[in-house]
């Protein structure tokens, strides 16, 4: 794994997770810091690792995370992408992870 930001879990990552609408309202935050422990994928932890997390603090939050999309790096990532792009540089503000539910509407 490439070297943790600073108080990070050893095989994780510590993220900045932004949530919108619907997600933050099932939350009841709109942003917070997630430390993200790699499961079973690997040494990285990734996007489906990202859900159990958010999913084990907010128990409201589970269903609306099965349909939203994650977005790392500004980039919609799938299940088993990884939560962080590049190596985390302890110096360096948290990476960001976006987490938008559906929107209805044009």
């Amino acid at each position: 794994m490439t070297t943790p930001a600073a108080g990070a879990p050893v095989d994780g990552a510590r993220l900045r997770v932004r949530l919108f609408a619907g997600a933050a309202a099932a939350a009841g935050t709109e942003e917070e810091v997630v430390d993200v422990l790699a499961g079973e994928a690997g040494a990285v932890p990734v996007v489906a690792d990202l859900r159990r997390a958010l999913a084990r603090r907010h128990p409201a939050l589970a269903p609306v995370l099965e349909v939203a999309t994650v977005l790392v790096g500004e980039v919609a990532s799938g299940p088993q992408d990884p939560v962080v792009v590049g190596p985390q540089d302890p110096t360096a503000p948290l990476p960001v992870v976006d987490v938008l539910p559906p929107f209805a509407g044009g």
